[in-house]
């Protein structure tokens, strides 16, 4: 007999993983759903199903009209739904209710009650930018193409400072690494915005697009560039981020050590 253990393992094995659902349809096309289902209708086309539990997130232009009862299921399944614009930016997200807040949503919660709390997190930010440029300079040197000193220096100077990086990947890509920030903090039950002191808006899931998307480009080389189809794009998209999901959650878990130390201070 099998034992608990066993069991769990051949389960865990067995259950396919969930990926990313893009939606860049370039007619018309209309989102309904069955009970544990979406279903994508476009005119001339047989109707396309897509069980919810295969569904990490779902990334769509403005040219997918949802009906309620898509979202709603999406929202009960905990899917979250990201659009973006013609030019590749994130216009909104949607996110399912979390009825308890979790530890670091409460951090968030007590450090926006900071008045400077924006110069302390565009410090913290800036920091992340040097750490996210060394990290890809790092990488490149390991694989033979390393930055000269006075390159890095001028790149250093721009984008750690200024926030300004070269864009080498398809504009696209910009709204997708805010899809993948979304689809992140979901999980960590923590919102993409929250409001802090004087209704000033804390636009994390935005913020740490940022740098998802700095690092793409810092990456990417010339290759997307050649590339012409979505799909390609998209599956250059998805590798990449696949191989660095480990980052995302390193900016997490500094993020909650910056919290928690400056609310230590504050208090």
């Amino acid at each position: 007999m099998p034992t608990l253990a066993s069991r769990a393992r051949t389960a865990t094995i067995a259950t396919p993983a969930r990926k990313p659902l893009y939606l860049f349809s370039a007619v018309a096309a209309q989102i309904d759903a069955g009970s544990d289902h979406l279903i994508l209708r476009r005119n001339g086309m047989p109707p396309q199903r897509f069980p919810l539990a295969r569904i990490a997130r779902v990334i769509c232009n403005r040219n997918a009209t949802w009906s309620g009862t898509a979202l709603a299921l999406c929202l009960s399944e905990g899917v979250p739904i990201t659009w973006l614009d013609g030019y590749g930016h994130a216009l909104g997200s949607t996110q399912s209710c979390h009825p308890q807040p979790f530890p670091l949503s409460t951090l968030i919660d007590t450090y926006l009650e900071l008045p400077d709390w924006p110069r302390r997190f565009a410090n913290w930010l800036t920091r992340r930018r040097l750490e996210t440029l060394t990290t890809c300079a790092r990488r490149a040197a390991e694989c033979g193409h390393g930055l000269a000193a006075v390159a890095f220096e001028e790149l250093k100077r721009e984008y750690v400072y200024n926030g300004v990086h070269p864009l080498a990947f398809a504009a696209e890509g910009e709204g997708w690494c805010h899809a993948l920030a979304v689809d992140r903090l979901h999980r960590e039950g923590v919102q993409a915005c929250y409001w802090g002191f004087d209704a000033t808006p804390f636009e994390l899931a935005a913020q740490l697009a940022t740098l998802l998307w700095a690092e793409l480009n810092l990456d990417c080389g010339t290759l997307p560039a050649s590339a012409d189809r979505d799909v390609i794009i998209a599956r250059l998209f998805e590798t990449w981020a696949h191989q660095r999901e480990a980052r995302l959650l390193l900016h997490l878990g500094d993020l909650k050590r910056h919290l928690a130390r400056e609310i230590d201070a504050w208090h």
